[in-house]
Formats: structure tokens, sequence, C-alpha cells
């Protein structure tokens, strides 16, 4: 009997957990950090409606901490086997996970010598003890290698776009002779990013996990780069600051790399562009490091021509140097992480710059429901920042065009590979109103069979 658990990503973007039992052999399929509301950041600290010790191995399918950051809960909880991935997905998961546990214990620190805790002492939810002990399990598994876990799993990477070194994982279970098959989507990137490949073409299955953070929405024809020289060009003009709140990996990089182009192409002046992230800085080596996962130009990697080196570009590594950025005039850029502003430096230029009419805040990615992202994405005039009040003055811009999700057509498109009508489609990782309309169009434009799981159903295949 096969038996597929929904303990994360269901009803919600974040918190990605999905448990396969195969006649009391289990594996999990990423193993995600619940981000947002509080309601759901504290299943965080929950624990797990499974037996961590029970689980034989999880495969991960890219580095995202709400795919990836609850790997040190899991471990520390008893789980003792092998976490697969991809190599820029270990590489990138590690810092990830070390970035997450350095600010987690930076935001304790602060909230106990605030006061700003309800409880007798904030705690971090993990240690860079913990971090270390999930990184000795990783095993790095390349694209389109079948890999066997054991005598019931077996799987092959499948490049999903999305982030570097992301994948769908196509998986083969044996249950009683019965081989079954199935596949989980990930995060399904869009087309015609240079800092990833486009995603590889689905197999057939026998049952389609399908992410759907873009269910009901279409990504906006506007070329980001016309936005971008607009934004640019507006800040250099009446001496602003633009203040990005960015992924470190890889949205801080697609940046970046836009801006050296918009550069070559003339189409602005030169402006500075200071990178507060030690995530974002050491993300942007692995970028250099595996070429064969991206499509970038050798050449814009080359030596002192490097796009993510240029001249224009400055690196804070260290809380001084992140500091200093307080006083800075326009016209300039910061881009700082998280980016939906749950956590991070960028939370301290926000506390500093929103009530400044003169700051210009670009949100340039998905800002999950509850998130003080959202909030100032859907106008705020006040936010709170660490439980304390925050105006909000600066003009707030977004830019959907820089979407690292597909849209519900782009995954249509990506679906049309698959011929032979898998048995079930799950329909996971959107808000309610999203994955609603993703299995909508799924039923009318292929004829499938679609179910939108709830957090911690259980359902036999």
């Amino acid at each position: 009997m096969i038996k597929l658990s929904f303990h994360g990503a269901a009803g919600t973007v974040t918190g990605s957990k999905y448990l396969l039992d195969v006649n009391g052999t289990r594996i999990l399929i990423d193993c995600g950090m619940y981000q947002g509301a509080k309601e759901l950041r504290q299943r965080n600290w929950n624990p797990p409606p499974f037996d961590p010790t029970s689980i034989s191995a999880i495969v991960l399918t890219h580095a995202h901490i709400d795919h990836v950051g609850y790997l040190p809960r899991l471990v520390k909880q008893g789980f003792a086997g092998e976490v697969y991935c991809t190599p820029p997905t270990a590489e990138i998961a590690s810092i990830t996970l070390e970035d997450t546990a350095h600010l987690q214990l930076e935001d304790a620190e602060f909230r106990n010598k605030k006061k700003l805790t309800s409880h007798e002492i904030a705690l971090p939810l993990f240690t860079l003890e913990d971090v270390q002990a999930v990184e000795e399990r990783f095993v790095s598994t390349p694209y389109d290698t079948w890999t066997k876990i054991n005598s019931v799993f077996r799987f092959r990477y499948r490049g999903a776009g999305h982030l570097l070194g992301a994948a769908s994982v196509e998986l083969e279970m044996v249950d009683d002779g019965r081989r079954v098959t199935m596949l989980f989507s990930g995060d399904v990137g869009r087309y015609g990013n240079p800092l990833v490949r486009n995603p590889s073409e689905p197999p057939e299955c026998d049952y389609l996990v399908c992410e759907s953070t873009y269910g009901g929405r279409m990504h906006p024809p506007e070329d980001p780069y016309f936005l971008f020289a607009e934004l640019i060009n507006r800040a250099i003009a009446e001496k602003r600051v633009l203040l990005i709140p960015s992924f470190a990996i890889g949205r801080t990089q697609q940046i970046i790399y836009m801006i050296d182009g918009l550069l070559r192409s003339k189409m602005i002046t030169p402006i500075q562009v200071h990178v507060d992230s030690p995530m974002a800085i050491s993300a942007t080596d692995i970028y250099i490091k595996y070429r064969g996962y991206h499509a970038i130009d050798p050449k814009l990697l080359a030596g002192n021509g490097c796009v993510f080196e240029s001249k224009w570009v400055h690196l804070h590594r260290k809380r001084e140097s992140s500091q200093t950025l307080n006083k800075l005039g326009g016209p300039a850029m910061i881009l700082s992480a998280s980016g939906m502003l749950t956590g991070g430096r960028i939370l301290h230029h926000m506390i500093n710059r929103l009530p400044d009419p003169k700051t210009l805040v670009v949100l340039v990615g998905f800002m999950a429901e509850g998130t003080l992202g959202r909030k100032l994405a859907e106008g705020a005039d006040m936010v709170f920042i660490h439980k304390m009040p925050v105006r909000v003055k600066a003009k707030i811009v977004s830019i959907e065009a820089l979407s690292g999700h597909a849209d519900w057509y782009e995954i249509l498109h990506w679906l049309e590979t698959i011929k032979r009508a898998p048995k079930k489609v799950f329909v996971t990782h959107g808000e309610a109103s999203q994955s609603a309309a993703m299995a909508a169009h799924i039923r009318e434009n292929r004829g499938w069979e679609t179910m939108i799981p709830v957090l911690d159903q259980t359902v036999e295949l």
C-alpha cells in the first residue's frame, strides 16, 4: 500500500514536506520551513506529525528555505538518513541554513535585549551546530541520473528552472511488485531566464504533485529591463535611494545581471549598488562555479569583466559595514534579504527608511500572505517591525515581471509533453485561491482529475 501525506505547502506556499510511505518504508520530498503569518511560523516549533526516525531519506527539490529550512530540526529530532540534492543545491542549502541560523540567533539576541519577547527568553529555531549535522548528510546527485534509495524507491532529477540547481523529482516506487511512478514538480521556473536553464520536459507519470504559486495569475508582459531602467533613472534624477528586498539566491544575482545589461546598452547611467546580504554574496560565488547549470554568457563571468564583480557593486559582509548604509544618500540602490521581509538585515533598513518619502521600495518577488512584504504591497500606511510601529511614507512599487515562478499559463505549457493523463494531479504550494484556480485550469485544458489536499491529509495511491 502506498500512502502520500501532505505535511506542508497545503493551503500555503511554505513549509513543503511530502511524506511517501510504501508498506512502512518512508521518504520525504522536501523539508521546508513555514514563513509568513504567526500561526504558520508557530508550526516550525511544533513536533512534526510523523516520527523523524522512521524516514529513510529526504529528497530535496531546491535550496530555498521553504523547502529546506526544517532540516536542522528534523535531524535534531532523530532523522538519520541521507539528504539527496543536486550539487548546487547542496552548496546553496548550506549557506542558506547557516545564514538562517545566524539571523535567528541575532534576532533572538535583539528581542532579549529590547525585551520584545513574550517568552522568558527568546531562542533560535536552530543553531549552526544543528546545520552542520545536516550538511554531513548531503548526497549530491546530478540531473538525469537514476539514483536508488533502497529496494522500494529510486528517483531521477530533472531541471526545473526557478533557481540554480532546482529540480523536479521523477520517482519510481515498488509496492508488492506493482511499479508506480510519481512526479513532484518542485518550483517550476519561467522560460528565458539566463540565470537558470529552462525547465526540462516532464515525463509521463501515474501521479503528479504540481505547484500553484501563481495558479490564478498571469505575469504581466512588461519587459523588466525597461521597468528597472525607468526606476533607476528616476532614482538618479530625484536623488532617491532604491531599497529592494531581494531573495539572496537567484533574485539578487538576476538584478545585478540586469543592471549590467542596462549599463552596457547605455539605458542607464551608473548607480552605486550595495549588496547587504552575506548569503547573497556567497551564493554569487556558486553561480560562477556551476556554469553548466545556467545560461549566462561565459564571457560575462571571466576575470575582471565578471558581471557580479563590477566596480559599481559594493558588498557588505559584516554588520558594521551594513550599519554604514543607514546614512547613505541617493542616488543609490540597496539590495538586502530576505525577499518577503520575514527577517534579515532588510528589516533594519525598513525601520530606517520607510518613514522617508525619498525612499523608493521596490518589491520584486512573490509576497506570501501574512508577510511584511505583502502588507507593503497592499498599501499599509503603518507596519510593525520587531513589534515597533513604523510609518510608511516611502513610495512602494511592485515588479511582478521578475518572478521566479511560472504562472498558470507557463505551468500548462510545461505540462504539454505529458500525453497520457496521470491518474490524479495533487495541486499544492499555493494559497487557497491560487490552488483552486490552477486545478481548474488543469481540468479545463487537459481534462485531468485534480485534488487540492489540506494540511496533514493522507491519501492512498
